[in-house]
């Protein structure tokens, strides 16, 4: 008898902005929350998502299909507009593997919280050089500071 091995699916990383068709209060994105991070267990995701006044940046890293799946039902999710992919790429190991969907909101209400940091902020400068990796977050983050409105 012969055996067949499926052949295990690619993880990917996706990261997406993406605008909400009105600012959400606080009891909507822990509704939102709560919704996905239920999804997002069943589905094998994980991630991380900031909400900065209307706008969302989004790390999703599980399989293949499911990414794909969640980003064409975030398009098509009429709380969200103006999606953009920013990056989709296979990877080896989870980011965020602990994390069913990690959250920070990082909107001007919230920054006196404590453990806030002022990187999103406009006059925040990081001066040390890290690597390539740490450099890619850091460009991706300040994009979202600067072109989300």
């Amino acid at each position: 008898m012969s055996s067949v091995i499926a052949p295990v699916e690619q993880m990917v990383c996706a990261v997406y902005v993406s605008s909400a068709h009105k600012p959400l209060d606080d009891l909507e994105l822990l509704e939102l929350l709560r919704v996905a991070r239920q999804n997002n267990e069943r589905s094998g995701i994980t991630g991380m998502l900031l909400y900065r006044d209307g706008n969302f940046l989004q790390v999703l890293e599980g399989p293949s299909s499911a990414v794909d799946e969640l980003i064409d039902k975030i398009k098509r999710d009429t709380r969200h507009q103006g999606v953009i992919l920013m990056s989709r790429r296979g990877v080896q190991e989870r980011q965020f593997a602990d994390w069913q969907m990690a959250f920070r909101n990082m909107s001007k209400s919230h920054m006196a919280e404590s453990g806030y940091s002022p990187f999103l902020e406009p006059t925040f400068e990081d001066e040390e050089e890290t690597g390539e990796a740490s450099q890619l977050v850091f460009r991706l983050l300040r994009r979202f500071k600067d072109v989300m409105r």
